[in-house]
Parts: C-alpha cells; structure tokens; sequence
C-alpha cells in the first residue's frame, strides 16, 4: 500500500530524530525540555503559515492546526521568540578560518590556507600576517593573546619558521557543538530547499545526492577519499566566491544567505533502521 503524506511525514522525522537525540541524550537534555521545544516550534510555524495564506492567526486557530493545548499557545505567545540561532554571529575562531580559507590574501596558489607570519613587522614578501588576519576579523582582540590560546587548544600550530598554519579545530575544544551547529543548519537548509523545490519556488535550488546499500567495506574507503579530495577543493573554491559575495554585500546592504555542504557517511545498516516499513520509505532516485 502507497505510503500516505503523513506517514512519510513521520518516517522523515524519524530519520532526523535519532541523529538528533542522540546528541541530546549525550548532552543531558532529557525530554520535557525538547517537549517544550517542539511546542514552541509547532506554534511558531503555525503562525507563519497562517501569516502565509493569509488568514486570521488566534490561539484557536493554532491550536487545531498544532494540537498544542490553548493555554500553551497563549502562553508561549507571551513570551520571548525562540533564539535566532541562524542569525547568531559565528564564533570568532570559525570566522577566522572561514576568512582565512575563503580570500586570496591569505591562500596558497593551491587554494589552501597558506601559513602566516605571525606580526607584521617581520613580513619578507609584503604578504598579510596572521596579526592581519585577526584585525580584519576582530580589531578589539589582541592576535597575539588569540594566537597563544589557540596554540593551546590546537587549533593552530607553529611550523618550523615559526609561520601560523591551520589545524583541526573540529577538534578544539569548545568547538565541537559549533561543528554540530553548522552540520544542523546545512541539514536544516537541505530540507528548506527540498521543499522549496517540491513547491516550484523560482529559481530552483541545486540539489544533488547519492545513496547506496549493501556495499562492501573496501568499496567504501576509495568513495570516502574521492570525495574528502574533490569536496575539500571545491569547497574552498566556493568559500573564496562567498568571501568575496560577502564583502559585497556588506557595502551594498545584502539580505540573502547562501549555504553549501559536501559530506560522505558510511555505517553498517542497523537493526532500528533496518526495522522500519520499507512501505513508509521514500524511494531514493540517484543523483
């Protein structure tokens, strides 16, 4: 039997819940909190979407539509909006490192984030500096105290002539809900622009995927690899023309945001996923 919309309105929510409460159960948020949560985002698009189609928004009104209780509605209604969490400034490492991986002043010819001189007074080729680099993003930081706390948490390191590089800093500590944060808002985009596109919303947004089963394990190494090499170069080509769009759009008062993401995941099919009703699944086309 053909799946109906709500039923695979369900199955889509159970393939990002579990990723989801996964992170919440490690982090301690038990359940009344993300109740609580989701009523306030069921009441939210609720009132966008009567805003939308124009109709009179009342507690009433979104009541039926959420099945969140009156009182609920009118109570979350008296209180402040949900955090804005897609316009909260990036943390200034991210920032940095975007700046640093995204403008041709601080790349290599091979489009990589090059080491830097740490002050200015000892540049050799007129090049700019990691001091450069961090005024360009925060002029009320002092780079050197930024430079001694990130060698600290390994999010640069030195190398032999004393230059800057770059590091893993999805490892840094303190960074890694931030990694999480921009993972969610890719996802979180992917789904925007899914629907956007199901709707015939001009212009389309480019969406592309590939998804396979029953693979071998040495099938997937090589496609791990191809895709970290060809997405990391991509990927940096694309943050160099957003870098350059940004400054743009700060001088000319821009209000669009533009998201791109490449990733590979592989995993052996579990029994929870492997349990649910291939009639409730979506078909997945190849890109």
């Amino acid at each position: 039997m053909h799946p109906t919309a709500r039923e695979q309105s369900l199955y889509i929510a159970t393939l990002l819940l579990r990723p989801l409460i996964r992170i919440l159960v490690r982090k301690g948020v038990e359940l009344g909190e993300l109740t609580e949560l989701s009523k306030r985002v069921y009441v939210e698009q609720a009132v966008q979407l009567l805003e939308q189609e124009g109709r009179r928004v009342t507690d009433a009104a979104v009541s039926t539509l959420t099945g969140v209780h009156r009182k609920d509605v009118k109570r979350i209604g008296s209180e402040a909006p949900l955090f804005q969490s897609e316009r909260r400034r990036k943390s200034l490492l991210d920032a940095t490192l975007s700046l640093w991986s995204g403008d041709v002043r601080f790349i290599d010819g091979r489009g990589a984030p090059r080491p830097l001189e740490r002050r200015s007074q000892v540049r050799e080729a007129q090049l700019p500096t990691f001091e450069d680099l961090i005024e360009e993003v925060s002029k009320g930081v002092p780079p050197r105290a930024l430079l001694e706390a990130w060698l600290q948490q390994g999010a640069v390191v030195l190398d032999d002539a004393g230059r800057v590089c770059w590091a893993q800093h999805e490892r840094v500590e303190g960074e890694d809900m931030q990694v999480m944060a921009r993972s969610a808002r890719l996802s979180a985009d992917r789904l925007h622009a899914a629907w956007d596109n199901l709707l015939g919303r001009n212009p389309a947004h480019a969406l592309y995927y590939v998804r396979a089963e029953g693979l071998l394990a040495e099938d997937v190494a090589p496609l791990n690899a191809l895709v970290a090499r060809w997405g990391r170069r991509f990927a940096q080509r694309v943050n160099r023309l957003v870098t350059l769009a940004q400054t743009r759009g700060r001088e000319a008062g821009g209000d669009q945001r533009f998201s791109f993401g490449i990733q590979s995941y592989a995993v052996a099919v579990d029994a929870p996923d492997a349990a649910l009703s291939e009639a409730a699944a979506p078909s997945d086309p190849a890109a």
